[in-house]
């Protein structure tokens, strides 16, 4: 319900921080409900960073919710630094890890919302676009390549989901494991499915015509943030 009502809202163009967060109330998410406000569950937070995602609303949502659920109510607006202002409210090394590992879980939500949005335009846009007087999307090498897509969205959906049961249960070992693989099949998906959606688009990919170049361009800034995936290879295999 709260991704649908989300989806709706965003349509409209309320983009900002404003219309998208304070007067929806979603600021209140990450206050614990005996404080007024909506309840710490990660999940919901992490539906609204893939409903972001979705509208390539471009807002330090993660950043927002992690200093939230760490105290920080009260303090007003987006956190614009960034991930240091919801880190500098952690209590201790434990509460620091654990609150990097949010922000990297929540952002792996909105990669998925984000590929999840180029993955649709591009089959759209292969069923509209014609060569040799057939649509492109009857080409079965183009129909394998989307099946590709489709496939690594699933298991970053699937995987990222498991990090934020991980979170949840804030056992370190197992969640810093769940985390970083949740950050390496995300990386695959906006690299993979972004590439394939400009790819498909052809010449018109990048260009200022369509909202796809904005959508990849933010999956990949989102990719080589929190680490990077090498570094959270290496912390998967340690």
């Amino acid at each position: 319900m709260l991704a649908e009502t989300l989806d709706a809202a965003l349509v409209g163009g309320g983009t900002d921080w404003a219309s998208a967060v304070q007067q929806t109330g979603l600021d209140a998410l990450g206050v614990p409900a005996s404080e007024e406000g909506l309840g710490t569950d990660l999940r919901d937070a992490a539906v609204v960073a893939a409903a972001f995602g979705r509208a390539n609303v471009v807002l330090p949502w993660a950043e927002h919710w992690v200093a939230t659920r760490l105290g920080g109510r009260g303090d007003g607006g987006p956190r614009a630094d960034g991930s240091a202002a919801a880190l500098t409210r952690a209590r201790g090394e434990r509460e620091r890890r654990w609150a990097e590992d949010a922000l990297t879980t929540l952002h792996c939500a909105e990669i998925v919302g984000l590929c999840r949005r180029m993955l649709r335009d591009a089959a759209l846009f292969s069923k509209e676009r014609k060569q040799f007087g057939v649509a492109i999307a009857s080409f079965q090498a183009l129909r394998h390549r989307m099946a590709d897509m489709a496939m690594i969205l699933e298991q970053a959906e699937a995987i990222t989901g498991a990090a934020i049961v991980s979170l949840e249960a804030d056992e370190d070992p197992a969640r810093e494991r769940s985390v970083s693989a949740a950050r390496v099949v995300c990386d695959d998906a906006a690299r993979l499915v972004g590439e394939g959606a400009v790819q498909i688009h052809g010449a018109m990919g990048l260009t200022a015509e369509l909202r796809l170049g904005g959508y990849f361009r933010r999956a990949r800034m989102l990719a080589q943030g929190d680490g990077t995936a090498r570094a959270h290879l290496r912390r998967y295999a340690a």
